[in-house]
């Protein structure tokens, strides 16, 4: 397949399993896969990042997909609020957006989080309400 063209969502996730275990190893594991191809090709994966204990969503429909990054306590953000990357569904994409995935999570984040329906910004280890 060239790395312009748009695939599937079943080759969308074959790679994306195969990439983030070339990419990460043993550090990273699949938790979960769902899909919905009759649905505009939709698909979920769920991974588990073991050295931060972070969860890791590739969702996509379409042709594009979307990357957040949780907390066991609720905390999220999605990769796009940290880093630019394409997220069209093509493989030099996906393989991009991995390989900015992998630097990403060898930093500290700053996580958001929702209390009281109110939206809170992680600093310092604690949250902090953002007000605006």
């Amino acid at each position: 397949m060239q790395s312009g063209n748009y695939m599937s969502g079943n080759e969308a996730v074959a790679y994306i399993k195969k990439e983030i275990q070339r990419q990460f190893g043993e550090s990273m594991r699949l938790d979960e896969e769902k899909s919905a191809w009759e649905h505009q090709g939709w698909f979920m994966l769920r991974f588990r990042y073991m050295p931060r204990c972070y969860t890791i969503y590739f969702e996509g429909e379409f042709n594009g997909f979307n990357i957040r990054i949780t907390k066991d306590d609720g905390a999220y953000i999605a990769l796009a609020q940290l880093t630019n990357y394409s997220s069209n569904l093509t493989e030099m994409d996906l393989r991009n957006s991995i390989e900015e995935l992998k630097s990403v999570l060898k930093t500290e984040i700053a996580f958001y989080k929702i209390i009281n329906g109110k939206r809170y910004q992680e600093v310092n280890g604690g949250y902090r309400r953002i007000k605006r």
